[in-house]
């Protein structure tokens, strides 16, 4: 009984809530005043903003801070303002909520993501109640999500990593750095341009998922 399924965990990004609100953010607003402050055309700002970004890289901490931004491109205006004036636009995925109201009854439901606290909260302000721990990696661990968090959060809620089960949209911070420490994975492809046992392509298949492998046993 050791093994059996306890914990399913997801991403927040691409795989509960949409990237619009992520993209009006980065590249709507803050190019915006960018181009205000230095008095240039929307077109040159969004390619010298996405210059910037690109030079530092996903795997850099400072590339998920907005806070870094403002001061960067120095815009001198609250985050705050920003985030609060895109909040309508943030949209969860339709497969998502009923997925969550049936797993919520034979599992604890965590999500783990990178994405820092400040963008966390808008996003699941109407999600938080499906889930028992919502972990932001930036804010909680001061690291970009990888194998050493999920064993962290493994330990911390003292579960093994087989009797947790993660999905995830990134191949790389979701799938590769979850099943290295022994996590059962999905890789969410919404695109559906992928085809193998572990990836699905809604949320609606993970119940089919875990009733037809072994490892994934509730009860």
């Amino acid at each position: 009984l050791g093994n059996t399924l306890k914990i399913i965990s997801f991403d927040v990004d691409g795989t509960l809530v949409d990237l619009e609100y992520n993209n009006l953010v980065w590249f709507k607003e803050i190019p915006q005043l960018v181009a205000q402050k230095k008095k240039i055309g929307f077109e040159e700002s969004i390619k010298l903003v996405q210059d910037e970004y690109n030079k530092l890289g996903e795997h850099n901490l400072n590339w998920y801070d907005i806070k870094y931004w403002i001061s960067y491109f120095g815009l001198g205006i609250s985050y705050k303002k920003i985030l609060e004036k895109y909040e309508p636009q943030i949209k969860i995925f339709p497969d998502v909520v009923p997925i969550l109201k049936e797993l919520k009854k034979d599992f604890t439901l965590i999500s783990i993501t990178t994405m820092p606290r400040e963008f966390l909260v808008p996003k699941m302000k109407k999600l938080k109640k499906y889930f028992k721990y919502i972990f932001s990696s930036l804010s909680d661990f001061k690291e970009i999500k990888n194998s050493e968090i999920y064993l962290r959060i493994c330990q911390k809620l003292k579960v093994k990593p087989e009797q947790v089960l993660h999905i995830g949209d990134h191949w790389e911070f979701d799938y590769l750095a979850a099943k290295k420490i022994g996590m059962n994975v999905l890789f969410l492809d919404r695109t559906n341009s992928k085809k193998e046992e572990f990836i699905i392509n809604s949320l609606q298949q993970i119940k089919k998922k875990i009733e037809n492998n072994g490892n994934y046993i509730s009860k």
